[in-house]
């Protein structure tokens, strides 16, 4: 069987509607591996947890340059 995998962009939304339309015993199967994910996630360090938000910001675009922008005190 050949399988195409493509790149696509979901929101939050996108994936909870998505998972909405899933059987009931799909949707427990789903739960029980997130919730297996959170486990894992809720050893990880705060400094863990920051780098890998700052990596995932830095894949989608934002420099040092523009984080400072965001941080600046505009009052």
């Amino acid at each position: 069987m050949n399988t195409k995998t493509f790149k696509i962009s979901l929101t939050f939304e996108d994936i909870l509607n998505l998972a909405k339309q899933l059987s009931n015993s799909e949707q427990n199967i789903l739960i029980k591996e997130l919730q297996k994910n959170i486990i894992t996630d809720e050893k990880d360090s705060l400094i863990d947890v920051c780098e890998r938000i700052g990596r995932n910001a830095q894949t989608r675009g934002l420099t040092e340059e523009k984080l400072a922008d965001l941080l600046a005190d505009e009052s």
